[in-house]
């Protein structure tokens, strides 16, 4: 179907020669390459004067819009920087000012402590020599109450023992002797 569409067109299709394919043809290799070189230098000139500087302005352009968001960034950070020092400068001042305080209170509870510890030492001080000589009082007591039981008791044992009597002076001093040895 193909070919009798080619024939009616041609009118035959031995008129049709086939040769292979044009660019492969070594008869048109000189026009090839003289088209090629043409084409090349045609294009290599368009870039040269065309694209190279478009590419280099769009390439200046970049390198300037990052030079300049480099400087904003770097002012920024100076910026940050001195928000952050005016920022920690209240704190480190708030810090001392805790530190030296808590300083301040320590050494008023250290006195404070150290009064009322002395106050209590006193006053411990003070009852411990009450209680001792209260105690040497009833000591002192309780030895002339024993000492004058003794007595009585002498005089009585001799009394039942003896049947005689004797007198309290005797019976005291019988009670020194057997004290002191």
């Amino acid at each position: 179907m193909f070919a009798e569409a080619l024939q009616t067109t041609t009118g035959t299709t031995a008129e049709h020669k086939s040769g292979g394919f044009p660019p492969f043809e070594v008869s048109t290799y000189p026009s090839q390459i003289f088209w090629l070189t043409v084409s090349f230098v045609f294009l290599l000139v368009v870039m040269w004067r065309v694209a190279v500087p478009k590419i280099g302005g769009v390439i200046a352009e970049r390198k300037g819009r990052i030079q300049s968001e480099l400087a904003k960034a770097e002012e920024s950070r100076k910026q940050a920087e001195h928000a952050a020092a005016a920022y920690q400068a209240p704190i480190l001042e708030a810090r001392e000012r805790a530190r030296a305080t808590s300083e301040a209170v320590r050494a008023e509870v250290t006195r404070e402590f150290d009064k009322v510890k002395a106050r209590a030492d006193e006053d411990a001080h003070r009852k411990a020599t009450e209680a001792q000589q209260r105690i040497a009082t009833l000591q002192r007591q309780a030895r002339w109450h024993i000492g004058q039981a003794a007595e009585e008791a002498v005089v009585d044992i001799v009394a039942r023992l003896t049947g005689e009597t004797i007198k309290q002076a005797e019976a005291a001093a019988a009670v020194r002797d057997v004290l002191k040895a």
